[in-house]
């Protein structure tokens, strides 16, 4: 069983606990969504949608499970790129963050700087900032930004990632990435 899916028979267990019917991170009522930033275009898969710069490339096909753009031009021999994650997980969104912020950080190459309170499709969530060794010697090394979001039984991981050098002429870009995520409720 994964970290996560333990995470989720947990929650699930937690929550036949009396009280439980309601989440203790209700979504924001009268959230509206960011505007498209200049040169992005949303993209939809089946329960999700997210809106990415024109000019990323979507990855080769994928398990339906993992979805990829990326940026064609590389910095330091790394291509900016975003992609979802979608796992099974009953509960709601500031959980799944939790969960997730949890298992970063015990990832032997990850080390968190950051997990921020923020709203994303009017969920409460945390805006997970880490930075990555590089997995060999002649590799870059990388820095992330992620949200994640629970809708229906299912938990979205939306990551990206950027060279450590090129991380903060990324941000404002994969803020914009991650801000335009939302789920079918």
């Amino acid at each position: 069983m994964s970290r996560h899916a333990g995470v989720a028979v947990l929650a699930l267990a937690l929550c036949l606990a009396p009280g439980c019917g309601r989440s203790k991170h209700a979504r924001v009522t009268g959230f509206a969504p960011p505007p498209l930033p200049a040169g992005f275009v949303e993209q939809s898969m089946a329960g999700w949608r997210i809106a990415v710069p024109s000019t990323w490339k979507l990855a080769p096909p994928r398990p339906p499970s993992l979805w990829v753009v990326s940026d064609p031009q590389a910095v330091d021999d790394y291509h900016a790129n975003a992609n979802v994650v979608t796992e099974p997980f009953v509960g709601d969104s500031y959980d799944f963050a939790q969960a997730n912020a949890a298992g970063l950080k015990e990832q032997k190459q990850a080390s968190v700087e950051s997990a921020r309170d923020d709203v994303v499709d009017g969920d409460p969530t945390l805006l997970i900032e880490s930075r990555w060794s590089a997995p060999s010697p002649s590799a870059p090394s990388y820095r992330t930004l992620q949200a994640a979001l629970a809708s229906r039984g299912t938990g979205y991981v939306v990551t990206c990632a950027v060279s450590t050098n090129a991380f903060e002429r990324y941000r404002s870009t994969c803020e914009s990435i991650l801000r335009s995520f939302a789920v079918e409720r």
